[in-house]
Order: structure tokens, then sequence, then C-alpha cells
């Protein structure tokens, strides 16, 4: 079945507010996989162009939704690069010492996802960035774990804010 650009255009859209909302459910609001499904699918008909953008801003404009599938960008994706910085970053670029909650992680092969799951990175934990050279090496709960700069920049993160405001970052 062949779509006019109208309706490529129109379903692009469906897609990218679909896979936008799975994420805003699945990794800010910490819901059930069927809770985030059926949102989702309420919210990807009702969305205004202004609001998803919106929510891809917040979220740090990911590539990928929860199930590994690429999310079409949008308008706001190229524009809005330097405002996101400050909410969510790579992990290559978190500041050291620093603590933050991933948000995503957007794994260029899909068993690479798989071992980082079974070392508790996953979306949702707490990590703290303790060096850059010559590996980034990580902390996750009890776990240190040294990777490389292309597996660190596969993994976005969120500074986690302390009861003090602060982001966490030791002196």
């Amino acid at each position: 079945m062949l779509l006019t650009e109208a309706g490529e255009g129109r379903a692009r859209g469906v897609v990218r507010r679909h896979r936008l909302t799975e994420r805003l459910f699945k990794d800010l609001m910490a819901v059930s996989d069927s809770t985030m499904e059926a949102q989702a699918c309420e919210l990807e008909h009702i969305l205004s162009p202004e609001a998803t953008d919106s929510v891809c801003t917040l979220l740090g404009h990911p590539p990928t939704c929860p199930h590994g599938r690429p999310i079409p960008p949008g308008p706001c994706c190229g524009t809005a690069q330097q405002q996101v910085r400050a909410l969510v970053t790579g992990l290559r670029h978190f500041p050291l010492g620093a603590t933050g909650r991933i948000v995503f992680i957007a794994p260029k092969f899909h068993d690479r996802m798989d071992r980082l799951a079974a070392l508790g990175v996953i979306p949702g934990s707490e990590l703290r960035l303790h060096q850059r050279s010559p590996s980034y090496v990580i902390e996750v709960g009890e776990t240190t774990i040294a990777l490389d700069g292309e597996i660190a920049g596969e993994i976005f993160v969120k500074p986690v804010l302390t009861p003090t405001g602060s982001s966490g970052v030791r002196p």
C-alpha cells in the first residue's frame, strides 16, 4: 500500500507521538508496559504538534522508543539541542562525580542492551560517573563498571538532584 505525501506525513506524526509517549510513560513515570502502551495509544491521537515537540525536548530528543524502534525526528530535534543539554545529556558529557538517572539507552547493537541490563544499567537506574579516561567508569548500585567511549555515548542521563538542590557532585 502506498500513501500520498500528506498521508505519509500524518502516519509519521502518529508514529512519532506514540513512540515519544511510550518513552514519557516508561522512562519518566515508570509505569508498567501495559499501562505505557495503553496511554501511548490514546495520546498519539490527541497531542498537538506543540505538545509533541515539548515532550520530545523534555526527553532529550530520544532516537528510539523503549522497544528500540526509531522515533521520527521533529522540527524541535535540530533547534533545541542547546536547551536539552541541561536536562538530558549523554554520559560522555556528564560531570565527573555527578549522580544521574538513566533516561534511555540507544545501543548500536541490540545485544549491548542485554549485556548492560545484566549489569543493572537500565533506564531508571541511578549511576555515578567516576572517570572518563582511559575508559568510562560508572557505579550503578553496588557495581562498578568500566565502559568504552562508544557504549558510554549510547547512555543518556539526567542529573539527580539531592535534597539541597545540587546534582550530587562530590567535592
